[in-house]
């Protein structure tokens, strides 16, 4: 704070009148989905500090410590502002608040909790919130697998925001079928579900071309119907991976690619 902001604040306070709050200015994000919020919001300028696995600029530092930061690392920083997830230990999280500084919490699983955490962090900022990015659609009969890499039989599964955003497009995920949240699929489970459509999320650049030809290699995958028909999609791996904005429009640009294929 600068004498003349001290100067102003002691004379409001002699005057009986009370300081404007300002909005946080110091933001630390302690988790990718968080980060990824407070840039869909136009406050990318106010992080200070993103932990290691966030999608920021470079000038941007990491926290040391990321999801679980090292208090004394927090407080160097000098936020005004530290977002987190339940996956930030509550002792962590109790003793940051202990020391004064203010912690909020914004957990999300599913399309509607992160279109609602977007808007409570819109309301913390005090920023305009964005309109709605999540429409429901019609689930169809087309089958589809969700894989994440084309070579893993890593999938996403029912209690996922992934899985919404597959029903969201029109499809029916044959991973509902497979139990739990986040299930790998054998070979023998997608030979017998045999799904018309397969979704490769990718964290690289590999193209579809060179995915196709690698499932075409493959003694157990040429035989799907998805693979043998070319009806292969590759998307991005945050989408399904991280619960933020950009899960919100993948269901719309999946229903795009669906129409191309």
């Amino acid at each position: 704070m600068t004498l003349k902001q001290v100067s102003l604040a002691a004379s409001l306070l002699l005057t009986g009148v009370a300081p404007a709050v300002m909005p946080p200015q110091q933001v630390i994000s302690l988790a990718p989905s968080l980060t990824q919020m407070v840039r869909e919001l136009g406050a990318e300028d106010r992080l200070v500090a993103v932990t290691p696995w966030c999608e920021a600029p470079e000038d941007i530092p990491p926290v040391a410590g990321g999801i679980q930061p090292e208090v004394e690392a927090v407080l160097g920083l000098a936020p005004d502002l530290v977002l987190a997830t339940s996956m930030t230990p509550a002792t962590t999280r109790n003793q940051l608040s202990q020391l004064g500084l203010r912690v909020e919490v914004i957990d999300a699983t599913s399309l509607e909790e992160i279109q609602s955490g977007l808007a409570r962090l819109a309301d913390i900022l005090e920023v305009e919130p964005p309109p709605p990015l999540f429409k429901k659609s019609v689930r169809s009969e087309l089958s589809a697998a969700l894989l994440f890499g084309a070579e893993t039989g890593y999938s996403a599964g029912c209690g996922t925001h992934a899985h919404e955003i597959l029903e969201a497009a029109g499809l029916r995920n044959i991973a509902a079928e497979a139990g739990g949240p986040w299930p790998q699929l054998g070979e023998e489970f997608l030979l017998a579900k045999d799904p018309q459509v397969i979704i490769v999320a990718e964290y690289g650049n590999t193209d579809r071309a060179t995915v196709l030809q690698a499932l075409r290699a493959d003694p157990v995958r040429r035989h799907l119907a998805a693979v043998r028909n070319g009806r292969i999609i590759i998307f991005p791996a945050q989408a399904f991976s991280v619960p933020g904005p950009a899960a919100l429009e993948a269901a719309e640009t999946l229903r795009a690619a669906l129409e191309n294929l």
